[in-house]
């Protein structure tokens, strides 16, 4: 378990950190509370999830745009009511793939706020920003500051208007930009990176080169791969110098990186 968390004692740190993608993903419901508690008893560093909010504006843990995937249930999270929300089944999907039925009694789709008023002091987190509207915005920023993570989580954010419009709202909040997916590990996005005062950052696996992790490396960034879930695959990035890899399977990697030692 993290102790202390701190983004920049992470930034630092001389190991490989681990990101648990979508919390415990491999084994547990993905974006929901038990996948995230169940990354940081595997020993994640960084728990990773995906706010998208509800019609009343409060944002909650969904990857995708529907709801069909993960509940079962036809159309968006911004159709509904939290209380609507909250009376969805989210283990729909498990073990990284859909099941015929739900395979537990109830996985509520949880709150952002849940997530940090019950996680905020054990992991780090890596908040990847679907938001479609500005209330729901604020309040995730608001809630950002209520719990404090500013050197404890960051806002993951592809589109450069919305970190903007974040830093305008508050312009400590800390961010890993994440430009186009090909090129985001390429040097004008890097460079683009370091300006914005990124500390963090999330190239793809297919396309990130020991070079590439250099020139982060001087530029003062901290490279969490995206993504790998096998043995193989981590060794790849491992023996190619990533300082982070983002997995579904965390204790898988927790456990792998154990024997490198």
């Amino acid at each position: 378990m993290v102790k202390n968390v701190s983004l920049s004692r992470l930034h630092k740190e001389n190991r490989v950190l681990v990101t648990a993608h979508r919390g415990n993903s491999s084994e547990y419901p993905e974006n929901t509370l038990i996948a995230m508690q169940k990354a940081v008893e595997a020993g994640a560093d960084f728990i990773e999830f995906d706010l998208r909010s509800t019609s009343d504006n409060v944002p909650i843990l969904l990857h995708d745009a529907t709801l069909v995937r993960t509940a079962n249930v036809s159309g968006t999270p911004e159709e509904k009511t939290l209380a609507e929300i909250k009376k969805l089944n989210a283990s729909c999907f498990r073990y990284q793939r859909r099941q015929a039925a739900p395979l537990d009694e109830q996985i509520e789709i949880p709150t952002f706020e849940e997530i940090l008023a019950e996680l905020n002091s054990k992991a780090a987190m890596n908040i990847q920003i679907y938001l479609k509207t500005l209330p729901a915005l604020k309040e995730a920023c608001l809630l950002y500051r209520k719990y404090d993570m500013y050197d404890k989580g960051y806002m993951t954010i592809a589109d450069e208007d919305v970190v903007k419009a974040v830093h305008a709202i508050d312009k400590d909040i800390a961010i890993c930009l994440t430009p186009g997916w090909n090129e985001r590990a390429d040097e004008a996005s890097q460079r683009r990176c370091a300006e914005l005062g990124c500390r963090f950052f999330q190239p793809v696996r297919e396309t990130v080169t020991p070079e590439k992790l250099r020139l982060a490396q001087e530029l003062g960034l901290r490279a969490n791969v995206f993504y790998a879930d096998s043995e193989i695959e981590f060794a790849g990035l491992y023996n190619m110098g990533a300082p982070g890899i983002m997995t579904n399977a965390p204790r898988r990697l927790v456990e792998w990186l154990k024997l490198q030692k």
